[in-house]
């Protein structure tokens, strides 16, 4: 039997052209894929963290298009003609649109409203809303000129693709200014159920701002209907929902059902988002990985080599088996609840005291917002006494990173690491696990999965684990150091044949698919002209470099 052929940025490619002949991609995201800040004295390129920008960069970059999203770097402005500006800038293959927003807008659409309001809510953390009338205000004034400005670059016929939580309204406006464009929305986070949603002052508005598209995705089939209940129950006699009851479908995902509603029938299913895994386990091979994760240990105080971790002692190094767990600061991650659960385990078994180790991981995240401040410094508190009650003169349990590491440093660092812990208390997807499954070229390591993580309804061969129960996480924690070998590898093979096969360009090619197979893609016209005819591509593209005085090249 022959392996089915793997989904690349070619094929995506290819499959775009074939399924939607004619027609532009633009993808309208809060996060810009590239962002231009000053330093001493010229601008440098910033990726920013996060899984949607590191998921759909690469997918734009094979298809072409434009990106709308806000143009948050300081120096944003100096390198964008128009608003505009190509990327990537070694190797332009699509546009950048900036909208721009003021620090007041900031504060009340997205400090505010979309991660005080629906962030919490979406994660079932209801006593953390935060509800300000002002705060919606923003939004939505900021959701129309995102609106605007991706009216400004489509054509009559184009697909637009709006994602995430950040950007629920922007359909239906964008559908008012543009009805003859295909209209796609996908939503990262969880969907809760209603008995939680219901909590929303304006439930019923932000599921009508969806349902201006003509397809919206999830990443779970769970998430899905969830979706479907609150329109049904928000909305009532005014639209219908259809379920349906097909199972996943490799090639489409998964169709959850449909709504009739204002302009049409709105599909709904399930579309659950990938890595670029041939691109992350080549990272993960790389000289420079591992050098920069061996560079990174020995800062904290471990020695690792080709034979792996090792804890100094005496004249001596000693095996240690290494965990690794990387979050963004923020309370759905299960942080707290980690720390809990190794302490359980330490007190549990003394035994493993200067043979088990775990590194955490942990960039800032929305430092603006109070209740993010207040977990770093608990974070802080309960590490340190984490390790003051079970350290030795020698070892700690946990050694911290409170910085963003890059992307290589990561995939070295899962290479080195023996298993990973990924404990989410409620996660959209998380793309850690996958990460550490591409990294493992090995066939070695073992992954602990939260239950509650969307990943954990692929990746069946992790170990689950519940992050609120700590005697059940720890008890988890000492199967995956006591797993035989031959288990090990089994589980680990697996995991990397699905992730290898279920990528990131299988999700875009699931996702384009269910698109394609829509009434409206055959009915709309295609355009003319391309969109944004007016902005010329440089015919070579050469590296630009932006000084405070101006522009050299």
């Amino acid at each position: 039997m022959t392996a089915p052929e793997r989904w690349d940025a070619a094929r995506v490619r290819q499959l775009f052209r074939d399924t939607l002949p004619g027609r532009n991609l633009v993808v309208v995201s809060n996060r810009e894929p590239y962002q231009h800040v000053w330093g001493d004295s010229e601008v440098r390129v910033d990726r920013p963290a996060g899984g949607l920008t590191a998921a759909l960069d690469p997918v734009l970059q094979g298809i072409g298009g434009t990106w709308v999203a806000w143009g948050s770097g300081d120096a944003d402005r100096a390198v964008s003609a128009n608003g505009i500006v190509w990327v990537p800038p070694e190797n332009p293959g699509y546009r950048l649109k900036r909208v721009w927003l003021s620090p007041r807008e900031v504060r009340g659409y997205y400090e505010g409203y979309s991660n005080r309001v629906l962030w919490p809510l979406c994660h079932l953390l209801i006593e953390r809303v935060d509800l300000s009338e002002a705060w919606w205000k923003h939004y939505a004034q900021v959701n129309r000129r995102f609106a605007v400005e991706t009216a400004g670059v489509a054509r009559p016929g184009d697909v637009v693709w709006v994602h995430d939580y950040q950007l629920a309204l922007v359909p239906l406006f964008l559908r008012s200014r543009c009805p003859q464009v295909l209209i796609c929305s996908f939503w990262h986070i969880p969907w809760p159920p209603h008995a939680a949603f219901r909590f929303c002052p304006q439930a019923s508005q932000i599921i009508k701002g969806l349902l201006g598209c003509d397809l919206i995705g999830f990443q779970t089939p769970e998430y899905a209907v969830s979706f479907l209940e609150c329109v049904e129950k928000e909305l009532g006699d005014a639209c219908q929902v259809s379920y349906d009851g097909g199972g996943p479908d490799p090639d489409s995902g998964w169709a959850a059902g449909q709504v009739r509603w204002q302009h049409g029938t709105v599909a709904v299913g399930a579309f659950p988002i990938s890595i670029d895994y041939d691109a992350f386990a080549a990272m993960a091979l790389s000289r420079d990985a591992l050098a920069a994760a061996r560079r990174i240990l020995r800062r904290l105080g471990l020695a690792a080599g080709a034979a792996g971790v090792r804890l100094r002692k005496g004249n001596t190094l000693q095996p240690l088996a290494l965990g690794i767990a990387v979050d963004r600061l923020d309370y759905t991650k299960g942080i707290l609840e980690r720390l809990a659960a190794l302490d359980r385990f330490f007190s549990d078994n003394p035994h493993y005291r200067e043979k088990v180790a775990v590194v955490q991981v942990v960039a800032p995240s929305r430092t603006g917002i109070p209740d993010y401040r207040r977990l770093r410094q608990q974070v802080s508190s309960m590490m340190d006494e984490l390790n003051q009650r079970h350290r030795t003169e020698i070892w700690q349990p946990v050694y911290s990173i409170d910085h963003k590491l890059g992307p290589v440093t990561l995939a070295g660092l899962y290479r080195l690491a023996d298993f990973a812990i990924v404990s989410s208390v409620y996660d959209g997807m998380n793309l850690v696990a996958k990460e550490f499954v591409a990294a493992r070229s090995d066939g070695d390591g073992v992954l602990l999965l939260s239950k509650t993580a969307g990943a954990a309804a692929e990746l069946e061969q992790a170990i689950p684990i519940n992050p609120l129960d700590p005697a059940g996480f720890a008890a988890a924690i000492r199967t995956a150091l006591e797993m035989p070998a031959e288990e090990r590898r089994r589980r680990m093979a697996a995991l990397r044949a699905y992730v290898s096969e279920h990528n990131i360009y299988h999700w875009v090619a699931s996702f384009l698919r269910a698109l394609g197979s829509l009434p409206a893609a055959s009915s709309l016209p295609v355009a003319s002209s391309p969109a944004g005819a007016d902005v010329t591509q440089p015919a070579v593209p050469r590296p630009v470099r932006h000084t405070r005085a101006g522009v050299n090249r």
